[in-house]
């Protein structure tokens, strides 16, 4: 039997001690022992790219983005490239606004040309998970100056819109997305949703009829529907679709409150009391 050498002795311990602080969470002594293994690891090697892998992803983790960032792209630059690594990659440089590295990097993850409308509409996605609000929609606009009908890129500026309540805009846009995507709840759910925010119930009621008839499982818009016949005074619609809501989401705080305040108007006092109790002890209260 041969012994090994001590090289490779010295290989294998540096990154197994790596992967088991990765393992342990232990992230500074991950990275330093990934840095040393890779010093001797032949590029290339099954172990080689699992340091440069698991070093890219714990510098991601530690929040050390702009040191991630050269490892994640040795990570991603192979046809067998894990998913994971384009996802770090491409939030890597939204952290450090490198927008144009983000779009391709996630375009690599969903598998669309970088230079399409679905790359730009993907990144402005992903850019509202970190309130990039600005950006999102900067990018969204890129998208629909590519392909004027893609799906959802409209949808994307009303919600930006709806974040900043510009209403009237958001109304505009969801009115576009709708006449491109009419088949898309989650439109005439947010556009039932912007004209509440109004109080203008007469044009939003349908709307969230539309949407329930289209997604019967989402419980947001029965939610939705359930103030409206409150406020409209039709008290038999909004405690059945607030039951309905319940169903889907039990632990709905608004469901709770909205349900309560329907039964207290139908006089069903040890009912309305029942459901403000729960609605008390989901909010926290004592």
């Amino acid at each position: 039997m041969v012994l090994p050498s001590l090289l490779l002795l010295f290989q294998l311990g540096e990154h197994q001690a790596a992967l088991t602080a990765y393992k342990q969470h232990q992230f500074p002594e991950a990275v330093a022992h990934f840095t040393e293994a890779l010093k001797t690891e032949k590029p290339g090697s099954p172990e080689y790219n699992e340091s440069v892998l698991l070093l890219g992803q714990t510098l991601f983790l530690e929040s050390k983005f702009a040191e991630a960032i050269p490892w994640l792209e040795k990570a991603t630059a192979g046809k067998d490239a894990a998913t994971e690594a384009s996802y770090m990659l491409g939030n890597a440089c939204l952290m450090t606004r490198q927008q144009e590295a983000a779009v391709k990097a996630f375009a690599r993850l969903f598998a669309v040309d970088p230079n399409s409308a679905a790359a730009r509409l993907t990144t402005a996605q992903m850019m509202l998970h970190h309130d990039m609000d600005a950006d999102a929609a900067a990018q969204a606009k890129r998208a629909l100056a590519l392909d004027a009908r893609i799906p959802e890129a409209h949808f994307l500026l009303a919600e930006v819109a709806i974040l900043h309540a510009e209403i009237d805009d958001a109304i505009a846009e969801l009115n576009q997305e709708i006449a491109i995507n009419p088949g898309y709840a989650m439109a005439y759910y947010r556009l039932g949703d912007a004209y509440s925010r109004r109080e203008d119930w007469d044009h939003a009621m349908p709307l969230l009829e539309r949407s329930v008839w289209l997604n019967p499982n989402y419980s947001a818009p029965f939610i939705l529907l359930g103030k409206g016949y409150l406020k409209r005074k039709e008290f038999a619609n909004a405690d059945g679709v607030l039951r309905h809501a319940l169903r889907l989401d039990p632990q709905n705080l608004s469901a709770h409150y909205l349900l309560g305040q329907t039964l207290m108007q139908e006089g069903k006092v040890e009912d309305a009391k029942k459901e403000m109790a729960k609605w008390k002890e989901l909010k926290g209260d004592n």
